[in-house]
């Protein structure tokens, strides 16, 4: 189809409605023009991410993404990481929740390059036995790594404990158990099973004619294989209705990572930008209710904020911050009183005013660089916000008044809590029972399912 401008909202980006192709075997094409600058950049969506891991072979998504770059049927592992260099390109590959992103960047001088490095590293990958051992062994360390790491170690452990058994509460690189059992046959099975066209959304933003680009993806995507896709459906998932604490024991620890919340709307749902603007007011910006209440006027931690997380079939809100140990009960306390402040309505006419302002206003910088914009429309396409969505974001945003604030207000987590504390239990065990249900646990459970 013949792209045509949309209509932009007052303060929204102006952005020419993408060229939609869809080839014969599935994979649909989507471009924007853009020629201030000699590059483009690709986005290769693959559904398919740790949520439709196998049971007890949790990771296998993750290590099948790892592996795409390391060798094709053609070249090696070695071959083709010189040849992306040798045009001084890009091409990583990052796997999420729901889906695996193959994300290039190349002078648009050297498309046909970057068209043909992407189509064989997604077509054709050797999945050499030496190279599944080299990237199982890093990702395991990696896993190891991450008790190191107590602020990625609070947010993957926070997943698990709200989501439980259900395929969001994985990590997307795995459990150590099942990351060490995994063969280079999962790999394989897995690659077989969802890498298709008719899976796989490809979104080219940058200095290439729509026309151009649409050839070139035929002439090299054009001969995939479509292949039925049997995507497992997930379960739903209800919001917690009481409180549980998860304490993570790090005995040599001097502050504690927090985290805290519940299950949220899925990103398709109506009211999930009334929510985004409720969870603006509470924890985004430097003027949100946490900023001010926690840190300026308590000053319990040095940074909190809030983060509204869409997915198709739930998603989350959690609050995110740090506090020395002695105040780590505190700070949650004081964090959930401004929740239910804000639930219990009604919202400040300014604070409302305030946050969606900034929303309006922080989106079209988000949009600035050409992958930025690939990334999102990307997102807008995965889950079916509407072809319009990038240029009314603004408009919809404004339009959230005192009455559909009350619908976003609803989601807000209030009694219904998951709480992960990062920390030593000797100092923090007694008051993290006040919290809720308490569970203790040594650091290196988190590594495996909770």
């Amino acid at each position: 189809k013949a792209p045509k401008p949309a209509p932009a909202a007052a303060g929204g980006p102006r952005l020419q409605a993408p060229t939609r192709t869809r080839l014969r075997n599935g994979l649909t094409l989507l471009v924007v023009e853009r020629h201030d600058l000699p590059l483009i950049e690709m986005r290769m969506l693959v559904g398919a991410g740790a949520a439709t891991d196998p049971a007890g072979k949790e990771g296998v998504a993750n290590l099948t993404g790892r592996l795409l770059r390391r060798g094709t049927a053609t070249r090696s592992a070695a071959q083709f990481a010189e040849e992306v260099e040798f045009v001084g390109g890009t091409l990583e590959v990052t796997v999420g929740k729901e889906a695996t992103v193959v994300a290039g960047e190349f002078a648009s001088r050297d498309a046909e390059v970057a068209f043909n490095l992407m189509a064989d590293m997604l077509q054709h990958p050797a999945f050499k036995a030496e190279e599944f051992d080299k990237e199982r062994a890093l990702v395991l360390a990696d896993l190891v790594g991450r008790l190191d790491d107590p602020e990625a170690l609070a947010g993957q452990a926070f997943d698990a404990w709200l989501f439980g058994s259900h395929p969001y509460g994985r990590p997307a690189d795995g459990w150590q158990k099942s990351v060490s059992a995994l063969t280079r046959d999962d790999v394989t099975a897995f690659y077989g099973s969802f890498y298709a066209p008719n899976n796989a959304l490809l979104a080219v933003v940058g200095d290439i004619g729509a026309g151009q680009a649409a050839q070139k993806v035929q002439k090299y995507f054009g001969d995939w294989k479509k292949r039925a896709v049997n995507e497992p459906k997930l379960p739903d998932v209800a919001p917690l209705a009481g409180r549980k604490v998860l304490l993570l024991d790090k005995p040599d620890a001097t502050q504690t990572q927090i985290r805290f919340g519940n299950i949220a709307l899925r990103r398709a749902d109506p009211d999930f930008l009334p929510l985004e603007v409720a969870n603006a007011i509470l924890g985004r910006g430097f003027t949100s209710w946490l900023v001010q209440e926690v840190r300026v006027k308590r000053g319990l931690t040095y940074g909190i904020d809030s983060r509204l997380v869409g997915r198709r079939t739930a998603g989350e809100l959690v609050v995110e911050t740090f506090s020395r140990n002695a105040a780590a009960v505190e700070t949650v306390n004081v964090a959930v009183e401004q929740i239910r402040r804000l639930a219990a309505g009604p919202v400040p006419p300014e604070a409302l005013a305030k946050a969606r302002n900034y929303l309006a206003g922080q989106y079209p910088l988000r949009l600035e660089s050409p992958d930025d914009l690939a990334e999102e429309i990307l997102q807008v396409e995965f889950y079916g916000l509407g072809a319009d969505y990038i240029d009314q974001f603004a408009k919809r945003i404004q339009s959230v008044g005192p009455e559909s604030i009350k619908r976003g207000v609803r989601y807000l987590p209030t009694e219904g809590l998951a709480i992960v504390l990062v920390g030593p239990a000797a100092q923090l065990k007694e008051g993290a029972a006040t919290l809720g249900a308490l569970t203790v646990r040594p650091l290196q459970a988190a590594l495996d399912p909770l």
